[in-house]
This record gives structure tokens, sequence and C-alpha cells, in this order.
């Protein structure tokens, strides 16, 4: 089954070039939603950026199918969702969430306690649904049936 993504190719424009690729989920690619967590690992290999995008609601069983995460070129992404260029040069190791009352975002400790990642001052989603970060298979596995 093709995917019909939010923007065609011929839609594109280079924000971002030569960020190099990046795992997304179909909310963000598919769905049209704003990225809601980002996160950086490591690079897998000389063409990935390490970013992994999410819309941050994700269940872990949509995650741990492969069928709703892809890859995509970081400038992709980023024409997706403007907001995310000012962090791309974050280190790997770094969390982001976005602040629904803006387009920033607020770094994370992913192994903090629900009750610590959202204050209800800080405007946060409450509904916020703890996930396995390493949910999203490796750029590598996935390569094998994206559309890069």
């Amino acid at each position: 089954m093709d995917k019909r993504y939010v923007l065609s190719d011929s839609e594109i424009v280079e924000l971002v070039p030569g960020r190099g690729t990046a795992a997304a989920t179909d909310e963000i690619t598919v769905a049209g939603r704003a990225v809601g967590y980002m996160y950086r690992e490591d690079p897998e290999d000389d063409s990935d950026s390490g970013w992994r995008f999410l819309a941050g609601d994700e269940t872990q069983e949509y995650l741990d199918d492969e069928r709703h995460v892809d890859v995509f070129d970081v400038n992709m992404i980023a024409n997706m969702d403007q907001a995310i260029i000012p962090y791309l040069d974050a280190e790997p190791g770094t969390h982001l969430v976005r602040d629904e009352e803006s387009d920033d975002f607020d770094e994370i400790d992913p192994d903090a306690e629900d009750d610590e990642l959202y204050d209800a001052d800080d405007g946060l989603d409450e509904e916020w649904e703890e996930f396995d970060d390493d949910a999203i298979d490796s750029a590598d596995d996935l390569r094998d049936d994206d559309r890069l």
C-alpha cells in the first residue's frame, strides 16, 4: 500500500539541506500533525542524522509496527514543521517536547518519572503516554522499504 504524504516532492524546498536522514512516524508525514516529541540518538551510519520525530502521543503498539515509521530526509520533516529547525544542531542524547502554547521545545530527561515531565504550569500535554525510545527500529531496517 502506497502512503500519501502531506507534502509532495514538488512542494519541498531547501530549508536545511545536507542534514541527513531521520525516522518519523506517519502521524507527522501522513496525518500532517506537528512534531510533539523529538530526540537524537548517535547516528547509525553516515547518512543518519540520529533524529527521531514523533507527534508525541503514539502508543507503544503503534511504534512497534514498522509500517508506521519511515526514514526521510531531515529537510522534508523541516518542511512539514519548521519549528524543529532551531534544534537540529542539538547533541545526541537530546530529548525535546513541544510546548503546546508555542512552537518552542523544552528539553526533558527521558528517564524522569511522568510526574516530573509535565507540570500543570508548563502547559504541556498531560495526556502524554510514555513509550520506549528504542521502539523506532534502526534507520537501516527502515531504509529497506522507505521511499528515499
